[in-house]
């Protein structure tokens, strides 16, 4: 049945309205495609499933609230970091806050501070000296806590104190690009090494349409910079190679994510309708990067497209597993036109998964081919959405009808997923309303994900609380411990205000939009048949070769709880040597070998990777 359900959802085709999105700092400038209803599709109703048995039901207002802003765009696309627990049971929050229905000149972060039984006093004001917004929220320092956000012209602006929750916020503005161009935003912030000490930031360089200029050919590029000294310097900014003008021509606003980092391990996600989805990562500490592609768009170079394809929706999250394993989660739409003037479908929907282990997704995101594969993993829980009375209409964020994934691993290679997903909740405006929703699952030993059953659980089906509240924007704390923390914004209206300002199906007035924690307890269940913590947590562990087959440069992963020599060979299949590689020393961890399938001749091949007496063999194909 969920095979049938998913095939269907991605044929429906029901609205008629047509409306531009103007831009106001966001991704790209979207227009609702005019639909019909397919007359020979009559979807099944699945209904509602029942209230969620893991977060308690609760009287009005008991989930806790952090702050209350009248600015209601926490993103353009991929959530932000902007929650953290730490490890006493304490939770550091913060938001894009204002106060104002116009202009918004009191801007910044809001912060607050929940010390394992309630939060302080309401915010009334932004923790910066100036006008912010997008902050990242890390930890710092043995036991403190710095937030990275962007001015509307200037440096990024970091603030910092030594101990969480009390002091004086310390603000440090950071190096800026040349004169030439002088605007930096949306920036994404982790912190790893000695107490936190070094500070890893992506953002991107102000496109014309934001008061930029053209930089190193790119109309918005994303840049990197590092400080390896606890913010006193940085690195200057700089591109990364395969995110220059050589691969795209163009970047937009927050679609880009940054994993958590796992030692010197770092990763990050990139991926929009009219791009590349792709994985950048670091095993130096940001060093050096490899790039893999995960979905190859046609567009990056521009172009038009007549016709509808299924695409990334621009949101997005990733995480790294205790083997150093990226796996990654984004959005799935459907678009047309040009990277300009986009069109999208606002019946389309899913969360699509994959991670290093696995092969490059197909190009045309075929739902049936991704769900029969394993990487279709999670859809609209009521299919009434399809089906909605006359005159009830979307509230719009110009995303997947799911969409804003995050991604959480826990220490015992559990993984949990949450987005933001519509329901058939109507606001008082006729526009339905977004609840946030989970899944869990194992990740094997073979990096594969053993999902704990079929349920899609809406940890916001409190009818009191829930049933006229729109819940969006879902920031997961990358740290867990019986429970997954998230922070999410609610208000009583479907869609958008600040993104919805002079367009159709959104919020068409401000009201306030409380930042609610919500506490998901980690469903009970046991280690799938034949796993155990050993499987769990694996001393030694080989990836597959990506890409495989090979027809250039391939690599493998390869994790060690202990260090030690490390080799890998690669033999014929009549067990002629024909590659031998050695790694002297390594570090425990994960490690990374490269091999140039150019130099063998086509067919099948054996790899092995030896480190003390284990030995682990697999089989790759050259092309």
């Amino acid at each position: 049945m969920k095979r049938i359900i998913v095939t269907l959802f991605a044929l429906i085709l029901a609205i008629s309205a047509s409306a531009q999105f103007k831009a106001l700092m966001q991704k790209k400038a979207n227009v609702i495609a005019p639909m019909q209803k397919n007359p020979n599709i009559d979807l099944p109703v699945v209904g509602e499933l029942p209230a969620n048995i893991y977060v308690s039901n609760k009287t009005m207002l008991t989930d806790p609230v952090s702050s209350v802003t009248r600015y209601d765009l926490q993103s353009n696309a991929s959530n932000l970091r902007r929650i953290r627990l730490f490890p006493d049971g304490t939770i550091g929050t913060t938001a894009t806050w204002s106060q104002q229905d116009a202009s918004w000149t009191d801007r910044g972060t809001g912060y607050n501070y929940y010390d394992g039984s309630s939060f302080g006093p309401l915010p009334t004001s932004r923790i910066e000296d100036r006008r912010t917004g997008w902050p990242s929220y890390c930890f710092f320092g043995p036991n403190g806590e710095m937030t990275i956000a962007h001015q509307s012209s200037g440096p990024l602006v970091m603030c910092s104190r030594p101990v969480k929750g009390s002091g004086t916020w310390t603000t440090k503005l950071l190096p800026a690009l040349p004169a030439t161009i002088p605007v930096i935003l949306w920036p994404r912030a982790v912190t790893n090494g000695p107490d936190h000490t070094c500070i890893h930031i992506i953002a991107l360089t102000a496109p014309t349409a934001n008061g930029g200029l053209i930089y190193n050919g790119m109309n918005g590029a994303i840049i990197y910079s590092r400080s390896l000294d606890g913010g006193t310097t940085f690195s200057d900014w700089i591109q990364l190679p395969g995110m220059t003008s050589s691969e795209y021509t163009s970047f937009t606003a927050d679609i880009y994510s940054f994993a958590e980092p796992k030692g010197d391990t770092l990763a990050f996600t990139v991926g929009d309708c009219f791009q590349d989805q792709f994985l950048m990562k670091s095993t130096d500490n940001g060093t050096t990067w490899t790039k893999t592609i995960i979905y190859n768009s046609p567009y990056n170079h521009g172009g038009n497209s007549p016709n509808f394809f299924y695409c990334p929706d621009g949101t997005m999250s990733v995480a790294l597993d205790n083997q150093g394993i990226a796996h990654v989660v984004f959005g799935l739409q459907q678009d047309s036109g040009s990277p300009t003037a986009s069109y999208y479908r606002p019946y389309t929907q899913g969360i699509i998964y994959w991670n290093e282990t696995m092969p490059e997704l197909r190009q045309d995101l075929n739902p049936d081919s991704l769900f029969l594969s394993g990487s279709y993993v999670a859809w609209v829980k009521d299919t009434n959405v399809f089906h909605l009375p006359s005159g009830v209409s979307l509230g719009e964020y110009y995303f997947s009808l799911t969409s804003n994934p995050e991604l959480v691993i826990d220490k015992n290679n559990r993984m949990f997923l949450i987005w933001s997903g519509e329901t058939t909740l109507v606001d008082a405006n006729n526009y339905t309303l977004r609840h946030i929703f989970s899944r869990d699952a194992w990740i094997t030993p073979a990096e594969n994900l053993c999902w704990h059953t079929d349920t899609l659980v809406d940890l916001t089906a409190d009818w009191i609380q829930y049933h006229v509240a729109d819940c969006m924007y879902p920031s997961a704390s990358p740290t867990s411990d019986d429970s997954v923390y998230i922070l999410f914004q609610k208000d009583k209206y479907g869609g958008n205000y600040v993104m919805g300002i002079g367009t159709q199906n959104s919020q068409t007035s401000p009201d306030d939009n409380f930042i609610t924690l919500i506490k998901w307890g980690k469903p009970s269940w046991s280690l799938p048949i034949g796993m155990n913590e050993s499987h769990v947590k694996p001393v030694f562990s080989v990836g597959q070769n990506i890409p495989n087959p090979v027809t250039g440069l391939t690599k493998v992963n390869v994790f060690m709880q202990n260090g030690g020599d490390l080799s890998l060979t690669v033999t014929s299949l009549t067990g002629q040597t024909m590659i031998s590689i050695r790694k002297n020393n390594v570090l425990p961890g994960v490690s990374q070998f490269n091999i140039d399938g150019s130099t063998l001749p086509p067919g099948g091949y054996f790899y092995t990777v030896t480190q003390g007496g284990e030995r682990v063999t697999k089989k790759m194909i050259v092309q």
